[in-house]
């Protein structure tokens, strides 16, 4: 401790700082001091009070005793988000959005990495036994590590994160069907008929995008064809491997819904690679629309999805099942999918002649 030395005798080698001793430097109500701490919304303060609080706070070196806090309460004020990939940049605004939540109600966040918990669970078992986390953020799922994590989901308060939950955990989820009808409608209204939808894993987040681009042809009189649903994964490499082998046939496509921002990186590749112009030639829509999305050549045309809500909801919806069970699933509808439109989509040069 490095507290300042002052008239009420706290310093170096004293005991520290507590709350009525920022109080009584700032001329305030220890109360007061609680509450702004705790970043109370229903407290109605003067800045120059604010900044006596502050400026009493950095001179005391106070720190808030929340170890001890936590003893008292029998929590441990952690949470942890289990990713698919933690390096996918899809999931930036996710984690934005969780540790936003989970700061404003006083908790730390724990990230971690689907595959390598699946690789090697014990560090997320040791967590989860020694409650070093009062609860789990589930998103990965699925390959492998799907059982993995549904039964960890059952040994701790858990939500499933865009997906729907299991016996044990509620789920909160996007309009992914929704998503990917408005992504193809876009490039049938732009003329298109022969698109391909370029798959995730196999799961819940997938199959449902899937109906949705079904479905959309369907409304439109076209034909939902088995051999235009391509991949199988949500890497680039699996959008590249997928359309690359599908260039092959002689069945012609002039667009694609990738299930993903990531897996239309490796659509576009393997278009480039095969000479065919983007969008020229074929067009491509990704779900989803990251920070890259407005700086590919060109441009990504995208859907997007609050993610960054999806996160936040997700930490609420983890502290409902703290305090009361598990509560019901949710559907996040507000704000809805929503099409960006970029320089990768344009009419089929059929329409353009």
């Amino acid at each position: 401790m490095t507290s300042v030395q002052g008239k009420d005798g706290i310093g170096e080698g004293r005991r520290p700082a507590r709350i009525r001793d920022v109080a009584a430097r700032a001329g305030v109500s220890p109360g007061l001091v609680s509450r702004l701490l705790n970043n109370d919304p229903t407290l109605t303060v003067r800045p120059e009070t604010r900044a006596q609080v502050m400026e009493a706070v950095l001179e005391l070196d106070y720190v808030a005793s929340s170890a001890a806090a936590s003893l008292r309460r029998n929590r441990a004020d952690a949470l942890g988000l289990v990713l698919d990939r933690v390096t996918n940049p899809v999931f930036a605004d996710v984690v934005h959005g969780a540790e936003e939540a989970a700061t404003e109600l006083g908790c730390g966040l724990l990230i971690l990495d689907a595959e390598e918990v699946a690789r090697d669970p014990a560090f997320l078992t040791e967590v989860v036994k020694s409650r070093r986390v009062d609860g789990l953020l589930l998103q990965g799922g699925y390959g492998p590590d799907a059982g993995l994590l549904a039964r960890f989901s059952a040994e701790i308060p858990s939500v499933i994160v865009n997906s729907p939950g299991n016996d044990a955990a509620s789920g909160v989820s996007l309009e992914d069907e929704a998503a990917t009808r408005l992504a193809t409608s876009h490039l049938i209204q732009l003329g298109h008929g022969e698109i391909a939808f370029v798959a995730g894993a196999p799961g819940v987040a997938s199959d449902t995008r899937q109906h949705g681009f079904t479905e959309a042809l369907r409304d439109a009189g076209l034909e939902a064809r088995p051999d235009r649903i391509l991949g199988g994964g949500w890497h680039a490499e699996d959008g590249l491997q997928a359309v690359r082998a599908s260039l092959t046939s002689s069945s012609p496509v002039t667009a694609y819904v990738a299930a993903s921002p990531v897996v239309a990186l490796g659509v576009v590749s393997a278009l480039v690679e095969a000479h065919v112009r983007v969008p020229e030639d074929a067009s491509v829509v990704g779900i989803h629309d990251p920070w890259f999305a407005p700086y590919l050549i060109p441009a990504m045309t995208t859907v997007a999805l609050p993610l960054f809500e999806l996160g936040r909801r997700s930490v609420l919806q983890l502290m409902a099942h703290l305090q009361s069970g598990k509560p019901p699933e949710v559907v996040i509808t507000d704000p809805a999918p929503r099409l960006v439109v970029r320089g990768s989509t344009a009419p089929p040069r059929s329409a353009r002649a």
